[in-house]
């Protein structure tokens, strides 16, 4: 494995620059941000050491590789906060083609350690690929080092950026999101809390920063890394412990050390309050934060009692016979149960399947192929399709100002606007904010995230853990959302190539190519939106075709491989896996973990009755429509 003393004189070289960084600033002399820049600068010096060391020879580079992976895991924190871009298309993004609209027809290659790791650890080593991968790396992170020695730090962005790293443990390092093949996950999140202990710290030496609650972050960290290294095995490691018995305490103290350091909020806009100090969970992500503008929330309620309204009214259809509740009732946890939707005409289908709208709202894209970017949009889309409700804006604002009693709804819900007088925008406005109302974060998992730990089986543990960590679901559907909307930003979702078949006997691709028909991109062909896996007990049949019926069919799906599995030939297939091997007791306990995310409290009926018309065949549609 020594080939010569390379290897050696590289180990020494590092841990004497490590020593020597730690002697040549002193804390007490230098703000805790000046402090943790250093920090950050020996972590990367160390960190370059080992990608410019890397030979040819496999085991050189596995060795370089690991030890790499540990100094960036130690200020990752600091990367993704400061560098977020080069984070996720250079150094450590998902192992998929990178693409956004505003790029035009350009897209990114995967680059970065995702790479490196499929080359050492796949199946089709390429030594002179990962060298070339190495050599990318270094130039990324050398430029970022320059960066990083004149960058502004502020306290209130850099205290953010920690707090924002304990989201990602939860909900992305856990669950090996950018370690699927290694499954080194459990040992990086040592590495993780090392560079989180190191930097806090920074803040209890600097004057500044000592306070009493310090003992309790600096006790709880410990006992972070100390239960990690217990079982570093990432199949049987118990994250659901892990989360509520020791990330979440530990988050609790760091935003209470922080808090009395009275450190003003930054500027920046996220999902949840990372100065209240709550632990993590569902109910704590904002989904004011996914609306079309952000600080728009004046008479919400009003407006989202009166998109109620119009959400059962069939008279926003151009017959009056259909209503949004057609395709999304209460009932059925807001789909319809169809394989796909029917169309106005109440004979043909539409070519896609009706998707609940429960928690609709934490997402930044609209529909299985990510066309629209806010609800307020979404609805307007599906009121103008032909297939759906087929109306134009000024039919339905005409319509509706028939109605005395829709006219007095809109001047109350939209008062001293413009709006106030009935528009296409406050139509729209309305119905997303009675969507942003349909929030189910009452399941037995949410009452155990919340510390009622009496609401799980052992078996739902095991699945929970088994979905996060052998069965590499949680890397595509993120805690605690479970959906494809990214954390800890929650700014972009995912789309995902997994070969859906056009029938569940899984001879053929379906034909819908997704996403490529919005971003002309070929990568994108058969790519979806990640939908999320909360309730699916009244929610199916599954995918964006309705193919599978159940949730057996599914995970015997995901199980065999995706399309791939069922020899379909999906060159573009994103799935991490061949095959998950998973043993039927194993898909037994994935499936109970599974159920255990359904809202049963979760109730809302239709209105009785409707706002008035002076047309009497307009007073006698009926509520939720007629088909």
């Amino acid at each position: 494995m020594w080939k010569n003393n390379n290897h050696k004189k590289t180990i020494f070289l590092i841990c004497f620059l490590a020593l020597a960084v730690a002697v040549s600033f002193k804390p007490e002399e230098m703000t805790a941000e000046e402090a943790s820049r250093n920090y950050v600068i020996s972590q990367l010096d160390s960190l370059l050491i080992n990608l410019k060391n890397a030979d040819s020879d496999k085991s050189s580079q596995l060795i370089n590789y690991l030890n790499s992976r540990k100094h960036y895991k130690r200020i990752e924190f600091f990367v993704e906060y400061y560098s977020p871009f080069h984070a996720k298309y250079f150094i450590n993004g998902p192992l998929v083609p990178k693409h956004e609209i505003e790029f035009g027809n350009k897209y990114y290659k995967p680059q970065g350690f995702q790479v490196i790791e499929e080359n050492i650890f796949g199946t089709e080593y390429n030594s002179f690929q990962t060298k070339k991968e190495f050599k990318l790396l270094d130039s990324v992170l050398t430029e970022l080092r320059d960066y990083y020695k004149n960058v502004t730090l502020e306290r209130a962005n850099l205290s953010e950026a920690v707090k924002l790293q304990f989201i990602r443990i939860m909900s992305l390092n856990l669950n090996g999101y950018d370690c699927t093949l290694n499954k080194n996950n459990i040992i990086e999140c040592v590495n993780v809390f090392e560079g989180l202990y190191n930097v806090i710290s920074l803040y209890n030496n600097n004057t500044a920063g000592k306070k009493l609650n310090y003992l309790s972050v600096e006790q709880k960290i410990l006992s972070c890394i100390k239960q990690l290294k217990t079982n570093t095995d990432n199949d049987s490691f118990n994250r659901l412990n892990f989360i509520t018995k020791f990330v979440n305490p530990t988050f609790v103290s760091v935003k209470k050390f922080f808090n009395e350091l009275n450190i003003s909020p930054s500027q920046v806009n996220y999902a949840l309050n990372l100065y209240n100090t709550k632990p993590f969970s569902f109910s704590e992500i904002n989904t004011q934060h996914f609306a079309l503008y952000r600080n728009d929330t004046l008479n919400s309620k009003l407006q989202s009692q009166l998109g109620y309204l119009l959400f059962f009214d069939p008279v926003l259809s151009g017959n009056n016979k259909r209503a949004c509740a057609s395709c999304h009732q209460p009932s059925k946890q807001f789909t319809d149960g169809l394989d796909k939707s029917l169309a106005i005409d109440g004979k043909t289908k539409i070519s896609r399947n009706s998707p609940t709208l429960l928690n609709a709202a934490y997402q930044k894209l609209y529909f299985y192929d990510g066309r629209l970017f806010n609800l307020e949009e979404q609805a307007g889309e599906v009121l103008h399709n032909t297939f759906e409700m087929n109306i134009t804006e000024k039919e339905l604002v005409a319509k509706l100002k028939q109605s005395s009693d829709y006219k007095n709804l809109f001047k109350n819900a939209f008062k001293n606007t413009q709006d106030s007088g009935i528009t296409f925008y406050a139509i729209m406005k309305s119905i997303a904010e009675f969507i942003r109302t349909l929030k189910t974060t009452n399941s037995r998992f949410d009452n155990y995230i919340n510390g009622n730990f009496k609401q799980l089986s052992a078996n739902e543990i095991k699945g929970y853990n088994l979905f996060t960590g052998k069965a590499l679901c949680g890397s595509c559907h993120f805690f605690p959302i479970f959906n494809g909307t990214v954390p800890p930003s929650f700014n972009e979702n995912e789309f995902e190539v997994i070969g859906t078949p056009e029938t569940n006997q899984n001879l053929n691709v379906d034909s819908d190519i997704g996403r490529e028909a919005i971003s002309k991109m070929g990568i994108h062909k058969y790519a979806f939106k990640t939908p999320s896996v909360r309730n699916l007990k009244h929610t199916s049949p599954y995918m964006h075709n309705g193919v599978f019926q159940n949730l057996d069919e599914v995970l015997t799906f995901y199980n065999k491989g995706g399309g791939n599995g069922f020899g379909l030939n999906i060159h573009n297939q994103t799935l991490p896996f061949d095959s998950l091997k998973l043993s039927k007791s194993e898909l037994n306990e994935l499936k109970s973990f599974l159920n255990c995310l359904n809202d049963s409290t979760f109730n809302i009926k239709p209105p009785k009755i409707l706002p008035k018309f002076g047309n009497s065949t307009l007073n006698n549609r009926k509520v939720g429509g007629l088909y």
